[in-house]
């Protein structure tokens, strides 16, 4: 199953953006990235720099309800994969 690249989206400094995930405010959204896969179904992955979040981690759970939302963009799906690192912040893919 081949990915190909929609588009990718950076926040007014280049970086990265705020916004909130299911209600919770982020900081240092970053490599906000759309794939859509063969299938035609699309995915989004974000990533969340620096530090830990526990309200964050209490709700990231395989087929959850995910809403993503930032200045220049509004995603909404379930979580399919997320990771977290201590010192590299988290990954989430809707």
């Amino acid at each position: 199953m081949g990915l190909w690249h929609l588009r990718e989206h950076e926040g007014p400094d280049g970086d990265c953006m705020n916004g909130t995930f299911n209600g919770i405010t982020l900081s240092q959204i970053t490599s906000l990235n759309t794939t859509t896969e063969a299938s035609g179904i699309k995915r989004t992955t974000f990533r969340v720099l620096g530090r830990t979040v526990p309200k964050l981690e209490q709700i990231l759970q395989l087929n959850a309800p995910g809403l993503l939302i930032t200045s220049s963009v509004e995603i909404q799906g379930k979580i399919v994969q997320y990771a977290a690192d201590v010192h590299t912040g988290y990954e989430i893919t809707l």
